[in-house]
């Protein structure tokens, strides 16, 4: 989980802070709220899916392409638990490699 967490949160601020902001507040109405998010707290395959495939008709860019599966699985594990998520869920490579099929 540490490292996952640390990992995590580099991809973050690399990719994801320029929208949904280094607190995860993000910037209302475009780019939602991370912090205590529906999508950050619930369900996890739902999670995977919008970082791997975006959302239509949104801002929510599709990062399958750009991220790994070790930086995805990381990335997810991060917001899930940063800013007082604090889910408990670890996003492995595994589950990221699993979703792209």
């Amino acid at each position: 989980m540490d490292d996952l967490m640390a990992r995590g949160e580099q991809v973050y601020n690399t990719n994801c802070v320029a929208c949904h902001q280094a607190n995860g507040e993000g910037l209302a109405p475009v780019f939602p709220a991370l912090k205590g998010g529906v999508i950050t707290t619930g369900d996890i395959a739902a999670h995977i899916d919008i970082v791997l495939n975006g959302k239509a008709g949104t801002a929510m860019a599709a990062w399958g392409g750009q991220l790994n599966d070790l930086e995805t699985a990381a990335v997810i594990t991060y917001e899930r638990n940063a800013w007082g998520n604090n889910t408990g869920d670890v996003v492995q490579p595994a589950d990221i490699k699993a979703a792209r099929k």
